[in-house]
């Protein structure tokens, strides 16, 4: 007993000295890293970005430079600099000792795949923006143009080796960080650090008071959004994950890292610059105007969808001029349309449960009177009339569905708006342009339906399976704008608009329960019986279901119509 206890205690002391040894040739590292870094005028101040063409572009894409406004007044609690520190130190170093078979391992394929350098070191911002060397396995070819921003590369995608795509997707990349964990610039869990001449980046943090704290290889932006949101919504994140530092939170962060490395949807090549580069483009696709003041009538007063448009179209008083109108008992006139330009039609039932009793009420609804509207539209002299139809024409649970696609409804509601879209589809002649839009499944703030049902059980259930599908959904802000589109460019035809992003439904489950701390735990145990279960209900959960990408939707990307539907947690 005695000498087991001997051999505990050298084994504690052995591992104390070989940590502290540790430290000091991570320290003498990184300062011999730095020694060609001159300081950061910036270390200890506040600062603001101030745009101006004349100053060179930076590693955000845009010109301009920094300037101070005030000084740093951090002041690090006991855990951050205690207990956080020792945690550090203890998990850090033993991470590498347990995994240095796998870091040998990746160097030996990066040798092979490109030879060359096995790491890299890059220039970033540390805590108060004091500048260190961060530690990364190389993943470019040594052709890549130096000092050139990943984001930055015009197709970066040819820059990267075969092992980087491996390792960059998996996060394996920053695996030689955890050195710069043990020698204190970076922390385990904290905001990730920024380039040195991410300015935009930098200022934006500096109103959440990020940039005073230590930096992090992962942290709450990374597992909620990561490359996939933008700079303002990833520093907004990087404040509350520095506002509620604390073990728990931390801990929570760690495991949030591990349940996402091999299958995190969200690593785009690019990262954030990428992101909003292609956000440019799809403003500048969506960015229209109509030749002339439009007068739009809508119809289907207290509609959710009919009631969004309407706001959505106000917004731009010098364009349009809209009216909504009550469907209920409604007797369709040539006079109630005259002197409009545009009928958007929303008015139908829906989310009701079908009955021998109710099901005439469909073909009432949802195709006649949507059949008499357009009528007398037309003889009113209506330009274009939008009539807004399903996705479940087609009758399918799961599938892929293109302009190809056969229509083969399956229920009163799928049949009653195909026989309405066929009708009116054949009204259309060079004065009368009709607009058959087939929206995917529709959410946002207060949205009823489908979304509900999913939002309730995110909320109330403490565990879903993490099955991977692929749904197209369309986020209520983005279907407004697609119908303000159509307008302006006077279109005519069939339509399948969508958010750019397939979505997931164990990925919208997870981001509902994030945004009202809910936990919930997401096993992969039951996918096996998902896969092959006939149940009609198990498939339209987890079955994918999909357009084609044709009228891709992108003003709001997935993060940001969630946080906009649901609104992450402030305090």
């Amino acid at each position: 007993m005695k000498k087991t206890t001997k051999r505990f205690l050298y084994g504690i002391i052995a591992l104390a000295g070989l940590t502290a040894t540790g430290v000091k040739i991570a320290s003498a590292l990184q300062k011999k890293q730095c020694k060609e870094d001159s300081k950061n005028p910036f270390e200890g101040k506040k600062v603001i970005f101030v745009e101006n063409e004349e100053d060179p572009e930076n590693a955000d894409g845009v010109r301009g430079h920094l300037e101070p406004v005030s000084a740093s007044a951090y002041t690090p609690s006991f855990y951050d600099k205690y207990v956080k520190r020792g945690l550090d130190i203890v998990l850090s170093f033993g991470g590498i000792v347990a995994l240095s078979p796998l870091l040998l391992g990746i160097a030996a394929a990066i040798k092979i795949d490109d030879p060359g350098p096995v790491f890299f070191t890059q220039k970033r911002l540390g805590q108060n923006k004091k500048y260190f060397r961060v530690y990364k396995f190389r993943s470019m070819k040594m052709s890549t143009p130096h000092d050139t921003p990943t984001h930055m590369l015009e197709n970066p995608e040819q820059y990267i080796t075969r092992v980087g795509k491996f390792l960059r997707a998996h996060s394996l990349d920053e695996l030689p960080q955890l050195f710069n964990v043990l020698d204190g610039s970076l922390s385990l869990v904290g905001p990730r650090p920024g380039l040195w001449n991410q300015d935009v980046l930098t200022a934006e943090r500096d109103k959440y008071g990020v940039n005073e704290y230590k930096p992090g290889i992962t942290g709450w932006a990374q597992i909620n959004g990561r490359d996939s949101i933008s700079i303002e919504q990833k520093s907004k994140l990087d404040g509350y994950g520095v506002r509620h530092s604390s073990l728990i939170f931390d801990l929570k962060c760690l495991l949030g890292t591990v349940t996402k490395v091999g299958h995190d949807d969200t690593v785009v090549e690019g990262g954030t610059g990428a992101m909003e580069k292609e956000t440019k483009k799809q403003e500048d696709y969506t960015g229209t105007t109509p030749k002339q003041k439009k007068k739009i009538l809508i119809t289907g007063k207290n509609s959710y969808i009919g009631e969004n448009i309407k706001e959505y179209l106000n917004e731009y008083p010098d364009y349009y001029d809209v009216e909504i109108i009550e469907t209920k008992g409604l007797m369709p006139t040539v006079e109630l349309f005259r002197g409009y330009d545009v009928v958007i039609n929303v008015a139908g039932i829906a989310h009701i449960k079908e009955t021998d009793e109710n099901r005439e009420l469909y073909y009432e609804i949802n195709r006649d009177l949507s059949v008499n509207i357009a009528k007398n539209a037309k003889e009113a002299g209506v330009e274009q009339y939008i009539l807004l139809s399903s996705m479940s024409v087609y009758g399918l649970v799961t599938g892929h569905i293109t302009k190809d696609t056969v229509p083969h409804p399956i229920n009163a509601y799928g049949d009653s708006k195909l026989q309405a879209d066929n009708i009116i589809s054949n009204m259309e002649n060079d004065s009368f342009k009709v607009v058959i839009v087939r929206p995917p499944m529709v959410y946002g703030k207060g949205c009823k339906g489908n979304y509900q049902t999913l939002r309730k059980f995110a909320i109330k259930s403490p565990i879903f399976p993490d099955y991977k599908n692929e749904r197209s959904m369309i986020y209520i802000g983005n279907l407004c704008e697609f119908m303000k589109c159509v307008i302006d460019r006077e279109d005519s035809g069939l339509f399948f608009p969508q958010n750019r992003e397939y979505v997931r439904t164990s990925a919208m489950v997870r981001t509902v329960a994030r945004q009202h701390n809910k936990a919930i735990a997401m096993p992969s145990v039951f996918n096996i019986v998902i896969k092959v279960t006939p149940l009609t209900l198990v498939k339209k959960v987890f079955g994918s279901l999909t357009y084609e990408k044709t009228e891709l939707i992108g003003k709001y990307n997935f993060n940001e119509s969630m946080e906009l539907t649901e609104g992450y947690e402030r305090n």
